[in-house]
């Protein structure tokens, strides 16, 4: 019967946690502070995290592929309307050689009236001056 208890006895001794062991055991539990933290951090993720409202509500606002089909097509138009807005310049420099040219054309023109005019009256004053000879 000794024999037993000191074979149970050493077999506890073998088995019992060591003062080593609790010290282990108490730096890897949490301690209150710790666990106040993380509910804190539970908390915030919480408050923070999607619904299923809220994916449901993003699924219904998302492009599908249809939606974005025509983009190629839209960015092509994008890029011929930036290169014609980027003609206007020269467009607007050639209006305005053209619009000096018109106006010297008119100038011109102008001068051209008179001297035209001025050939009728001398050509009208010839036509008299020679019917008065016809008529002597």
């Amino acid at each position: 019967m000794l024999k037993r208890i000191f074979d149970e006895l050493a077999s506890l001794r073998e088995h019992m946690a060591t003062k080593d062991d609790i010290a282990s055991i108490e730096q890897r539990m949490a301690t209150k502070d710790d666990i106040a933290a993380m509910d804190k951090r539970i908390e915030h993720i919480e408050q923070t995290m999607a619904t299923k409202d809220d994916i449901a509500s993003i699924e219904q606002r998302m492009a599908t592929k249809d939606d974005i089909a025509d983009l190629p097509l839209i960015k092509q138009a994008v890029f011929e309307i930036l290169e014609a807005v980027n003609e206007i310049p020269t467009i607007k420099q050639n209006l305005a050689d053209m619009s000096q040219k018109l106006d010297d054309v008119i100038a011109t023109q102008a001068r051209h009236e008179l001297a035209i005019q001025s050939l009728a009256v001398r050509s009208l004053v010839h036509e008299n001056e020679i019917r008065a000879l016809k008529a002597r």
